[in-house]
């Protein structure tokens, strides 16, 4: 792993090309500003942050908190450097559909890479039925002061993986998706809402539950006002216990 210790823009540049080139995987802590051209557009402004360029073209944007990327681009896609107008400008483009994320660099912290090794299993509580057991068992790792109700109720659009009530009273309704939650399933929550509105005559919350979401849905998501809770698999294989486990 060769690492350098606030390094000039100009040795930057060229070890993340050297990193893309050789297929590493490289980090860098910077004083950077974030833009996202596609289906969508946004801008991030400057801050210190930590990016990701993993093996596999995968580029991501970490803020100084949370689990979640700030900004993102999917594996496969295609990275660049140029020095412009005194900064350090990483270019990563997705063909299909067209996405680019504009990194603008003014100061890097930090920066390594390397050819990084993993070989191990992956061993994970992987059936949603398990996944919204676990959920509404402990229902903390979904939100502070949630209450389950019902689990699998019926309703005219199909069967809800399982209802909470808040704090504030309201209906929540939750569905669990295992891996990468999709527009699909943004979809089919917003059903679950609208005929329990109908059937109940009473404000219902919508909250998608899973490890990822896909950015198309993410997009979805918030122009419908429904919610997502992003499953973090280590602590549910820890609350699981002694239940099995699947791949």
């Amino acid at each position: 792993m060769d690492v350098y210790y606030a390094p000039s823009l100009e040795k930057a540049k060229d070890e993340v090309r050297r990193a893309v080139e050789y297929s590493h995987t490289c980090l860098l802590v910077a004083q950077c500003s974030v833009k996202y051209r596609g289906r969508a557009s946004s801008t991030l402004g400057p801050g210190q942050r930590l990016i990701v360029i993993k093996q596999d073209g995968c580029v991501l944007v970490h803020r100084p908190v949370g689990n979640e990327p700030v900004n993102w681009q999917p594996p496969g896609s295609k990275v660049s450097t140029e020095l412009r107008d005194g900064k350090l400008v990483l270019k990563t483009v997705r063909l299909r559909p067209l996405e680019e994320l504009l990194i603008e660099i003014e100061k890097v912290e930090l920066l390594a890479h390397g050819k990084l090794k993993d070989e191990g299993e992956l061993y994970m509580y992987g059936s949603e039925t398990e996944l919204r057991d676990i959920v509404v068992e402990n229902p903390w790792v979904i939100g502070e002061g949630l209450k389950p109700v019902e689990v699998e109720r019926r309703t005219r659009a199909g069967f809800v993986d399982a209802l909470f009530v808040d704090p504030d009273g309201r209906l929540v309704v939750v569905e669990v998706k295992k891996g990468t939650a999709g527009v699909e399933a943004v979809a089919q929550l917003k059903k679950y809402v609208e005929a329990l509105k109908h059937e109940l005559g009473r404000e219902v919350v919508g909250m998608l539950v899973a490890e990822r979401l896909s950015r198309g849905a993410r997009t979805v998501l918030e122009k419908e006002g429904l919610k997502f809770k992003s499953l973090d698999l280590g602590l549910v294989s820890r609350l699981a216990g002694g239940r099995g486990k699947l791949i």
